[in-house]
This record gives C-alpha cells, sequence and structure tokens, in this order.
C-alpha cells in the first residue's frame, strides 16, 4: 500500500500475546485488556516520537486488531485515561493525537463466535510440544471435529522448539483466551458513535480540543456473522454515510461501511485487491 501511497510509512505491531511479542511473554502484566493493548501501542509509539503532528493519521486492524484500533482512537478522541494517564497535563506537542481515519477490518460487533472459544479450548487442551504441522490438522480434524482449513490455519501459529523436530505455539494462549473474554466488555457501536461525532458545543469549545476520526468498517460478504441486525444497528448510527455519499462530506466526522463481496473473514487475503482500492482511495482523500 505503501508503494501505492508514497508520502505514507507503514508501522506494523503485533498485539501482546501474538507473534513477536510473544518472546517476552512476562513483559506484558495484567489486566488482558484492550485498554492494556492500546497502551501498549502508546508505549510504542512515544519513543518512536511519534506524537504531536507527527502522531498516526491513521490506523487499521483487522478481527480482535480492528477492535483494539478503535479502543485506541475512542481513547484518543474522548480523552480517557490516555498516554500512560498524562494526556491532560501535557502540551499537544508532546501527547499523540487521535488518527484522521481508523480502519476496522472484519471486526464483528458483540461477544465472540462460539467457534473462536471452541478453537481455543482446543488447542489449550492439548500437550506441548506439538510434534509435527501435520499430527496437529489430524488430531483437530479427528479428535475435535474441526474443519479442515481452520485446523491448517491454526498450525500456521506454531514456530520450532528451540530448533528441535517439535513445535510449540506463537501466541500466548493465556492472553488470547483472556483478550477474547474481553469481546463483551467494548460496547461497539456507541464507541463508533463516540469517535466520529462532534456535538454543536464540541465544535465551538476549541479549548476542549475534542477531536473525532472518520470510521471505515469493511465487511466480508461471505462472513455470515454480519447478520440484518448487527447490520441495521450500525447504519443507525447518526454518522453513517452511504458509501456513494459525496466525496465532500466531511470526512472527519463521519462513518462509512464497505463490503467486499468476495472475500470471507481473512479480507486482506480473499480479496487483497479489494481492500487496497478501498483503502487507498480514502486515505488520499485524509
Amino acid at each position: 500500500m505503501t508503494q501505492q501511497l508514497p508520502n505514507y510509512n507503514a508501522l506494523l505491531l503485533d498485539i501482546r500475546g501474538h507473534g513477536n511479542s510473544t518472546s517476552e511473554p512476562s513483559y506484558f502484566k495484567q489486566p488482558h485488556n484492550f485498554e492494556s493493548c492500546v497502551n501498549d501501542i502508546f508505549s510504542t509509539l512515544s519513543p518512536l516520537d511519534l506524537v504531536g503532528k507527527k502522531s498516526p493519521s491513521a490506523i487499521c486492524g483487522h478481527s480482535l486488531g480492528g477492535r483494539i484500533a478503535l479502543q485506541y482512537s475512542h481513547l484518543l478522541c474522548t480523552n480517557k485515561d490516555t498516554n500512560n494517564n498524562t494526556q491532560q497535563q501535557q502540551d499537544s506537542s508532546s501527547i499523540i493525537q487521535p488518527p484522521k481515519q481508523t480502519w476496522v477490518l472484519d471486526s464483528v460487533p458483540g461477544k465472540a463466535d462460539p467457534s473462536v472459544h471452541n478453537v481455543l479450548r482446543a488447542i489449550s487442551s492439548l500437550p506441548t510440544p506439538i510434534p509435527s504441522k501435520p499430527w496437529l490438522v489430524d488430531t483437530l480434524v479427528t479428535d475435535y471435529k474441526m474443519n479442515k482449513e481452520i485446523a491448517m490455519w491454526i498450525a500456521t501459529n506454531l514456530r520450532s522448539d528451540n530448533g528441535k523436530k517439535s513445535f510449540d505455539w506463537i501466541f500466548d494462549l493465556e492472553i488470547a483466551n483472556e483478550l477474547v473474554m474481553n469481546f463483551t466488555d467494548q460496547n461497539f457501536v456507541d464507541m463508533i458513535h463516540d469517535v466520529t461525532h462532534l456535538s454543536p458545543e464540541d465544535e465551538m469549545d476549541y479549548e476542549n480540543e475534542r477531536k473525532s476520526t472518520a470510521v471505515h468498517l469493511v465487511m466480508a460478504g461471505k462472513n455470515k456473522l454480519w447478520s440484518e441486525e448487527i447490520v441495521n444497528e450500525l447504519e443507525s448510527i447518526p454518522t453513517f454515510q452511504q458509501q456513494q455519499s459525496s466525496s465532500s462530506s466531511s470526512s472527519a466526522s463521519s462513518f462509512r461501511m464497505h463490503t467486499l463481496e468476495k472475500a470471507g473473514h481473512w479480507v486482506h487475503v480473499d480479496d487483497v485487491d479489494g481492500l487496497l482500492k478501498l483503502m487507498v482511495d480514502g486515505l488520499e482523500q485524509k
């Protein structure tokens, strides 16, 4: 994407307990919740001097990452306990500013789907180290009646156990389980309303420095979790704008929903070209 948007740089972060962040699991202290994940982002940006006018202009996350991206924008827009509790005490040049755009990729509001709990329950019950990736796939399919495609994806989350022929998980199961339990604590719809809405009082109160961010929610057309009820609730948010709305509309206080019809949950794999076009067009508008 940065090749198509040369004025942008990208910083790729692993959520606590996922990817390379698990190299020092004792570093992450409880509680393992969304706000803690946001504070991890703050702790990364500040030493890089990505604050003030150099704050990230956009944040993007997929699935769980999308929820954390929304939490990040909500904390910054509402000035709630951000930047290590010092947001209110610093001048604007030394604090992290809200992004102009927040991209949430196929993060479905509400509690986690039961299949997520089933997957975590299954892999948490397996002995470690894992003898081989084929063994893992076969065990999940045969003993846990798991879909083979999901089992094969889970097998990609293994890494070699200190050079041995066996494998261990690349993520921290304790942290993953706790974060999934946080899903029901996040009021997804209200948070979108909060970060995209400026009341007349906010617009007139310049000293308040109340900020807003445009939210782009990208839905996978093949993800059956996007029920009519959920979509209708999202479309009831006052700042919701139809995709075909005029580009002259205020992008600083809007909520837009996009659907990639041929994509499943892994939108960045199933329809990477469609996703890139959406994001490039949106980010070019700033």
